[in-house]
């Protein structure tokens, strides 16, 4: 007998589920050295290491410009180091 989620069943535990959430993101600090196409950035962590980051809801809401040069911090989920949010930019 099947419950009414096609991923569970009642005579199982349900399946496990890998949601990360707001406070499991790991905040860093860097700089963005390179604009990309649809609201990506290349951005440098202040040790040295390069991340993709996309712009985050908020900030593209309230219509906030990025550019090369301004110093942002991205979340980063620690399931994937190099993938991130921005999530704030200094200036």
């Amino acid at each position: 007998m099947t419950d009414l989620c096609s991923h569970t069943r009642v005579d199982r535990e349900p399946a496990e589920r890998h949601c990360v959430a707001r406070d499991d993101l790991i905040q860093i600090q860097g700089k963005v050295i390179e604009a990309l196409a649809g609201g990506h950035f290349r951005v440098q962590g202040d040790q040295g290491h390069e991340f993709l980051a996309r712009i985050s809801g908020r900030l593209r809401r309230f219509h906030i410009k990025v550019v090369p040069g301004d110093r942002v911090t991205i979340a980063v989920s620690p399931y994937d180091l190099t993938h991130g949010f921005i999530v704030y930019r200094s200036s």
